[in-house]
């Protein structure tokens, strides 16, 4: 029950990824459009573009994580034994969730920071902490991913049996 709760959040995650890309694309051509066909710029474009790219950046960290899509460097694990790869797996994904609680934290603060001194965007004149919290939520979701991953034993890299990494069952980073 609750893994299928976490995979429609990593499904919605997902679908609004692609929704803000696509708003985004839209946003810039439109802009483009404007801009050079019209000689005159959209004054907010710029600026909310800006904002939805940061989103789609962050997010898109999420699905990737999710999808087992990150870089990761195995020439000195592919040389390991089973029983020490697996120690070092453990201890990837438990760094990989310090680093991403540390993110998550961080991004808080600065957020918590930006809307505490009324720090608002130029032309929108919104909350520059919309901007920012792509950091934090982010950072949370791919902590809970990790930690799903870890306690269900699905810890990044396809086992050594494996013959196609196209698409890796789950990714934790380690």
């Amino acid at each position: 029950m609750l893994a299928k709760a976490f995979n429609l959040l990593d499904l919605a995650v997902e679908w609004i990824t692609i929704l803000l890309t696509g708003v985004l694309v839209v946003i810039v051509s439109a802009n483009v459009f404007a801009r050079y066909v019209l000689n005159t710029g959209i004054l907010w474009a710029e600026e909310l573009s800006r904002l939805i790219f940061v989103w789609v950046v962050f997010l898109g960290a999420h699905v990737a994580l999710t999808r087992g899509a990150h870089v990761s460097m195995t020439f000195i694990t592919d040389r390991l034994p089973e029983k020490a790869l697996n120690v070092v797996r453990v201890i990837g994904t438990l760094a990989v969730i310090v680093f991403l609680a540390v993110v998550a934290w961080s991004g808080y603060e600065l957020v918590a920071r930006t809307v505490r001194f009324g720090r608002t965007t130029p032309i929108l004149g919104i909350s520059a902490g919309w901007g920012y919290a792509s950091v934090p939520i982010s950072a949370l979701l791919m902590v809970t991913h990790v930690i799903r991953n870890l306690v269900s034993g699905k810890m990044n890299a396809p086992s050594r049996d494996s013959a196609s990494t196209d698409h890796p069952d789950e990714g934790a980073g380690a």
